[in-house]
Order: C-alpha cells, then sequence, then structure tokens
C-alpha cells in the first residue's frame, strides 16, 4: 500500500482528535447524596479541590485554558508534519523550503498562543483580585 499525503494528514488528525477527546473525560465522582449528607465533608472535599465552579471567572479561565491546550496540540501536529516533509523532501527545494515555512508559521503560530495564554492569565488574577479586594498571590486558583 503507498502512503499518501491523505493517509498521514488522516492519521494525524484522528490521533489529535482522540487524544482530546480521551482527555475531556471527567473523572468519576462519589454520589453527591451521600457527600451532602454527612457533616465535615464538604470542607474536607474543598479543601482537596473536589468543588464544582461557581464563579463564572474560574470557569471561564478553564474554557480558554482547554481552548489553548487544543491550540498546542495543533501546533505540535503541524511541527510534525513540518518535519516529516522536512526529512522527505529528498533534496528538492521546493518541498524543503515548504515544510522549512510551515515550521516557521507553527512557531509562531506557538508564540502567539503563548502571548494569549499569558494575557488570560493575567487578566483573570488580576480580576480576581479586584473582586475578592486583595492584593494577595494565594487568593486565585483557577485550576
Amino acid at each position: 500500500m503507498r502512503l499518501t499525503n491523505k493517509h498521514v494528514l488522516s492519521f494525524i488528525l484522528l490521533t489529535f482528535l482522540s487524544l482530546a477527546f480521551l482527555t475531556s473525560i471527567p473523572p468519576a465522582w462519589a454520589d453527591n447524596s451521600l457527600v451532602n449528607s454527612q457533616t465535615g465533608l464538604k470542607e474536607i472535599g474543598a479543601s482537596m479541590g473536589n468543588t464544582t465552579p461557581t464563579d463564572i471567572r474560574t470557569t471561564v479561565a478553564r474554557v480558554i485554558n482547554v481552548v489553548l491546550g487544543f491550540l498546542g496540540i495543533i501546533f505540535l501536529g503541524f511541527t510534525i508534519y513540518a518535519g516529516f516533509l522536512y526529512m522527505t523532501a529528498a533534496g528538492n527545494e521546493e518541498k524543503t523550503q515548504r515544510a522549512l515555512d510551515m515550521l516557521r508559521n507553527a512557531v509562531i503560530g506557538l508564540i502567539i498562543i503563548l502571548a494569549a495564554w499569558a494575557i488570560t492569565r493575567f487578566t483573570v488574577i488580576i480580576l480576581s483580585r479586584a473582586a475578592n479586594n486583595s492584593v494577595d498571590y494565594q487568593t486565585y486558583t483557577p485550576y
């Protein structure tokens, strides 16, 4: 069977989609009716991070982090594909230039993704401090 670009792109796309699906499966939690009927467990659950986010800023921060993480996976796919094109160019200048252009664009995309993450994180932390009327660095935990 001859390996074509369509096969390679299909494999890469299916791999990344399956990884995105597997990372989006929520963990199994205990029955909440049992937890709510016992005293003291809410405080223990809250200290272990087992609470549902009620603050919209936390929810928005988590959604943005998931989207930026998915974009990072896409960056990795472009980088691997550009490397594959470069390695299989066999000295062809046109294919080599295409691969290098794709790699350069992927790196520029990564820089944009990292800048977006930093700006978003900074903005959410500042909004959290303003809402809580606090300057403490430990008041915001988005994860």
